[in-house]
C-alpha cells in the first residue's frame, strides 16, 4: 500500500517549467561538445519517416499543438535561409546517406504548448466527436489569458545544434528573463484552463526552446554516431560566430497528420504576444 501511495504521488506531481537560470544553463549544457558526443552515442531511429528507396514517406502521427511557425512570424526570413543551409551541410556530411530526414522549411516551428497527439488525440478528441469543437475550446482558453503588454516580439537566441534521442534541433535561450517569462506565463494560463484540463490536456514536459531540423531514421553504428557528433560540433563552431534570433510575435493552434506539415485553418485561434 505504501509503495502504491508513493507511486501515485510521483505520478501526480505536477510538471512545471524551469526557472530562467536553470533553463539557460540547461540549454547551454546541451550544446557543449562533450554533451553532443554523449547524446550522439545514444541516438535511436525516430520511426516518424520511411525512405522507400526513392522518396521519404511520413508515418501517421496525428494531433494538435500550439506552435509558433517560423514563416508566420515576421522578421525570420533570413533565419529560414540559415537553418536550411545547416540542413544541407548535415545532409552532405552525415552517414548513412538516407539515415536522416530533413524537415521541410515550411515546418520549422517552436512548440509553445503541446496538447494531444497520437492515441491521446484519438481517444480524447477524435473518438469523442470533439474535432469540430476543439478549436473553439482553445480559442476560449486564449481569450482568458492576460492581454499582451509589450510592443516588441520575443527574441529567442539560437545557440547551437543539439542531438536529442531521435532528432537534431537548434536550441534557444533568451537574453532577457522577461522574454522567457512571456512564454512560461502563457503556458501557465493555458494549462490552467479547466475545459482543456477536463480533456486531459496538461503540461507533460517543461518548455524547451528548439526548432527541430531533422529526424534520425536509421540505426547508426559506432562510427556513424561518432561522425554525427563531430559534424554537429563543427557546425556549432560556425553557429557561435554570429547571433541568430527567432522573433516570436504570435503562436496559434495547428493540426498535423504527421510531423512534416502543420496546418493552420482560418477558424483556428491565434494568440499575439505583442499589441
Amino acid at each position: 500500500m505504501y509503495t502504491q501511495e508513493i507511486r501515485k504521488m510521483v505520478n501526480e506531481t505536477p510538471i512545471r517549467d524551469l526557472n530562467y537560470r536553470n533553463y539557460q544553463q540547461r540549454q547551454l549544457h546541451e550544446v557543449e561538445p562533450e554533451q553532443i558526443i554523449t547524446a550522439a552515442g545514444k541516438v535511436m531511429p525516430a520511426d516518424k519517416f520511411d525512405y522507400n528507396g526513392q522518396t521519404w514517406e511520413p508515418n501517421e502521427y496525428k494531433g494538435y499543438a500550439v506552435v509558433s511557425m517560423l514563416n508566420a512570424n515576421p522578421g525570420n526570413e533570413e533565419l529560414t535561409v540559415f537553418l536550411t543551409s545547416l540542413q544541407q551541410e548535415m545532409k552532405y556530411n552525415l552517414q548513412p546517406l538516407n539515415g536522416f530526414y530533413m524537415l521541410p522549411p515550411e515546418s520549422f516551428h517552436q512548440t509553445v504548448a503541446n496538447t494531444l497527439s497520437a492515441d491521446r488525440y484519438k481517444n480524447n478528441i477524435l473518438h469523442a466527436g470533439l474535432d469540430g469543437a476543439y478549436p473553439g475550446m482553445v480559442k476560449n482558453a486564449f481569450s482568458l489569458l492576460p492581454k499582451p503588454q509589450r510592443h516588441a516580439p520575443i527574441r529567442m537566441r539560437l545557440v547551437g545544434l543539439s542531438v536529442f534521442g531521435t532528432a537534431i534541433g537548434m536550441l534557444g535561450t533568451f537574453d532577457y528573463e522577461t522574454d522567457y517569462n512571456r512564454i512560461t506565463n502563457f503556458r501557465d494560463g493555458f494549462y490552467d484552463d479547466v475545459q482543456l484540463e477536463n480533456l486531459g490536456i496538461r503540461m507533460t514536459r517543461p518548455f524547451i526552446g528548439h526548432i527541430t531540423l531533422a529526424y534520425i531514421e536509421q540505426k547508426l553504428n559506432k562510427n556513424q554516431k561518432e561522425h554525427l557528433a563531430t559534424t554537429i560540433n563543427e557546425l556549432n563552431e560556425t553557429i557561435r560566430q554570429n547571433k541568430h534570433y527567432f522573433l516570436i510575435s504570435n503562436t496559434g493552434l495547428c493540426k498535423y497528420d504527421h510531423l512534416a506539415e502543420f496546418q493552420h485553418q482560418d477558424n483556428y485561434p491565434v494568440y499575439h504576444f505583442i499589441h
